[in-house]
């Protein structure tokens, strides 16, 4: 059986479509305190500003972003996932890398229209990590198939976003 550490880091899933408003909830977090992860600020700092990332890129920048996020749970600090957290199947993934920590996480869905949601992905640049440029195309297929987080996965917190 696996030992357990117990950590008192809060961990925090932000769960939403690209474009809902993610990062500027992610950031009133940083402001109390939270670190926060996000594979759009690594992808930036890569040099890539247009998304969805080729398949090795993505892997890895999650490895790294994993193994910071089990860095900042040993030294009990609080950690927000600025991820899309957009499949039940990634949001089971991450609660199981959390387990042998003791904790569970919080989620907080930022719940936008979707005609919100296509015009800011619309008005994208690409000129900074959350300015990421999706393709219309894109954007339509990730709020598809968006899989939004339900009571059994335990407390979701629902902000509607605008």
């Amino acid at each position: 059986m696996k030992k357990t550490y117990h950590s008192i880091s809060r961990v925090v899933f932000m769960c939403g479509t690209a474009g809902s408003g993610k990062s500027t909830y992610a950031k009133s977090l940083e402001q109390q305190g939270f670190i926060r992860l996000s594979f759009d600020e690594e992808s930036f700092k890569r040099g890539i500003r247009v998304h969805p990332l080729p398949t090795d890129i993505y892997s890895e920048i999650k490895t790294f972003l994993d193994g910071e996020l089990r860095s900042l749970i040993a030294q009990n600090k609080d950690v927000v996932l600025d991820y899309s957290f957009w499949s039940r199947q990634m949001r089971d993934d991450y609660k199981n890398m959390l387990i042998p920590f003791d904790i569970k996480p919080e989620i907080i869905l930022i719940d936008t229209p979707k005609e919100i949601v296509l015009q800011r992905i619309r008005d994208r640049k690409g000129k900074h990590p959350n300015d990421i440029v999706l393709d219309e195309q894109t954007a339509v297929r990730y709020f598809e198939h968006f899989q939004p987080p339900t009571s059994d996965e335990g407390n979701v917190t629902v902000i509607k976003g605008y």
